[in-house]
């Protein structure tokens, strides 16, 4: 008679701080270098329009003014990595540490791990009951029975999957979400947005279910215009147009993204993948595009209609109407989808939104 072999526990999950985490330093430390090099460059290159000792003082002020700078920059990354914290997921619980600080939490002090909204920025979260674990208030945030650990936008891409599997697979703990109002949100289905026929788009990029106001996803990207930003055929900045906006569920798994490019690089392409990253298709033009296949293949178009625009497949039926009430960057959208309209037509149709708002704004 065989013996099983022993099962062999999943290795521990390590999760801490991201390459996010650091980019403000980082792009501070590289401005200050740009610009001392810049006035050490120009002083040098109009060296005879210089006085010597004026230039060495020019040279010494800014020069030593930017490294300066960029000092504090590498000392506010460093402070950064010192105390950042450092979360670990094993069989017998998490354990937090904090530079010299550590707390352990067991598994059987946890009621929950999860997150709590907003949705564009989830907040690692931990429920669990405080006198079984006195001393995470020492390490990490904390609220009542509330343990507040990391926020997605400092986190490595990926952890909130990674995060999930560990807390029902190696834990066996209850995975919860919370939204703005302290309540929890029932896990959505599966194709909730794809099978949604009339989807009411507001002004801050949330899908809800236009007969049931449900929510089915949430638009996380850079929504609106940056202010002080210039229109025109050649905006200030080439890359004006040049946005990611990643449609998520109530649980913010990622459910589609919407990748759309520099109009002087694209002419205002919208590409738009799948969870993924792979691609399902493409959305060429502006308030009025026209849908693609990844092999270039034409789905359908768009055209105005009423108060709105009217998306008409290739056999001439229209496939999907969006109507707007204005062009305020919070008016609400209504997309109606026709059942009869091919899937990947009925998925690119869900940029559509999206795509007209950008194209107002620049």
């Amino acid at each position: 008679m065989s013996v099983p072999p022993p099962a062999v526990p999943p290795p521990d999950l390590r999760m801490t701080l991201g390459r996010r985490a650091y980019r403000w330093p980082f792009r501070i430390f590289l401005a200050a270098l740009a610009a001392g090099l810049a006035v050490s460059l120009s002083t040098r290159s109009n060296a005879e329009a210089w006085d010597p000792e004026k230039a060495r003082q020019v040279i010494t002020a800014y020069g030593g003014g930017a490294a300066l700078v960029a000092l504090a920059a590498v000392l506010w990354a460093v402070r950064i990595h010192r105390t950042r914290l450092i979360v670990t997921i094993g069989e017998k619980g998490v354990t937090l540490r904090r530079g010299r600080r550590e707390a352990a939490v067991p598994v059987s002090a946890l009621r929950a791990v999860g997150i709590t909204w907003p949705v564009t920025d989830p907040v690692w979260t931990l429920w669990l009951e405080s006198e079984a674990a006195p001393d995470v208030a020492a390490v990490a945030g904390t609220d009542g029975r509330t343990v507040t650990l990391l926020r997605n936008g400092s986190l490595p891409s990926g952890w909130l999957e990674a995060v999930r599997e560990a807390t029902t697979g190696t834990l066996g703990v209850a995975w919860r979400v919370v939204d703005d109002e302290g309540e929890e949100v029932p896990a959505p289905g599966a194709d909730a947005l794809s099978s949604a026929r009339r989807v009411l788009v507001d002004g801050r990029g949330r899908y809800r279910d236009e007969r049931g106001g449900a929510l089915l996803a949430v638009a996380c990207g850079r929504l609106a215009k940056r202010p002080g930003g210039r229109s025109g055929m050649f905006p200030m900045n080439p890359a004006a147009g040049r946005r990611t906006i990643v449609l998520r569920d109530p649980h913010a798994r990622t459910l589609l993204v919407f990748r759309r490019r520099s109009r002087l690089l694209g002419r205002g392409a919208m590409r738009v993948l799948d969870a993924d990253g792979r691609l399902l298709g493409i959305l060429r033009g502006g308030q009025e595009p026209s849908f693609h296949t990844t092999d270039g293949m034409l789905l359908g178009s768009t055209r105005p209609s009423g108060d709105g625009y009217a998306v008409t497949g290739v056999d001439g039926r229209r496939s999907a109407t969006l109507r707007t009430r204005s062009t305020a960057d919070d008016s609400r959208m209504y997309l109606e989808r026709s059942p009869s309209a091919p899937d990947p037509l009925r998925t690119l149709v869900l940029a559509l939104p999206m795509m007209v708002r950008m194209a107002r704004q620049l």
